[in-house]
């Protein structure tokens, strides 16, 4: 399908379930990809998105299941709720500089991304952006990022390093949860919290470090986390720990680090 030059906006939901749509080419004059616009076109491979969109809408693109790559321009400033949920075959990514926000569950089930840079700007990722993308093995956040929302990377099994900026205040409950490949992590300083089952079932964690910071751990935060064998610690003071947060630890193999003359405490 060619649309013609004039056309500056689609409809909500205008290609609903168009599942013989294949191609598309857009006009230079649409600014944005409204909510729902190709929603279950899970035929579409391919498809050129034109400078001058700024948003890509809620389910814009949810169930494209045949779209293997995709670039997005710059302009873009927002990825809506569920805009790209589903896109499994979608193996690259391209995001540009401009956009500051990633809604709720944007790419949640795209298992065929392997890698992903996240631009400069971004401050925060919400709830479930990218659960279940268990093919994704290498992530680069930037140092801007805040905030990292609930069940963000739940599931993402493939995942075997990541390297949290200096400036992540908060990570959501469950928020890495059985991402099983996970080997070693390091929590920034800024994060005195630990909510419920941020890590649970994270069974491939061997070392793990908690900065001085941290005043609570919340229940199931490592619940499952089977293969630590080094907890390095550097409060002072005793966190407040909640029920269940390192059961299915092997305490007879794991060890814990804390700073001198604190050990009693513990």
């Amino acid at each position: 399908l060619t649309l013609p030059d004039g056309i500056t906006s689609i409809g909500s939901e205008a290609f609903f379930f168009c599942s013989g749509l294949t191609s598309l080419t857009l006009p230079a004059g649409i600014t944005s990809i409204n909510n729902g616009t190709f929603d279950g076109c899970s035929g579409l491979t391919s498809l050129t998105l034109p400078d001058g969109i700024t948003r890509i809408g809620d389910s814009a693109f949810s169930g494209c299941s045949g779209l293997t790559s995709l670039t997005l321009p710059v302009g873009i400033t927002e990825i809506g709720f569920e805009a790209f949920r589903g896109c499994s075959g979608l193996t690259s990514l391209t995001l540009p500089a401009g956009i500051t926000w990633i809604g709720f569950e944007a790419f949640r089930g795209c298992s065929g991304l392997t890698s992903l840079t996240l631009p400069a700007g971004i401050t925060e990722i919400g709830s479930e952006a990218f659960r279940g993308c268990s093919g994704l093995t290498s992530l680069t956040l930037p140092a801007g990022i805040t905030e990292i929302g609930s069940e963000a990377f739940r599931g993402c099994s493939g995942l075997t390093s990541l390297t949290l900026p200096a400036g992540i205040t908060e990570i959501g409950d469950y928020a890495f949860e059985y991402c099983s490949g996970l080997t070693s992590l390091t929590l920034p300083a800024g994060i005195t919290e630990i909510y419920n089952g941020t890590f649970y079932g994270c069974s491939g964690l061997t070392s793990l470090t908690l900065p001085a910071g941290i005043t609570e751990i919340d229940s199931e935060a490592f619940y499952g986390c089977s293969g630590l064998t080094s907890v390095y610690v550097y409060a002072e003071k005793v966190p407040k720990i909640y029920s269940d947060v390192f059961l299915g630890v092997d305490a007879k193999k794991c060890t814990l680090y804390v700073p001198m003359g604190t050990r009693d405490d513990y």
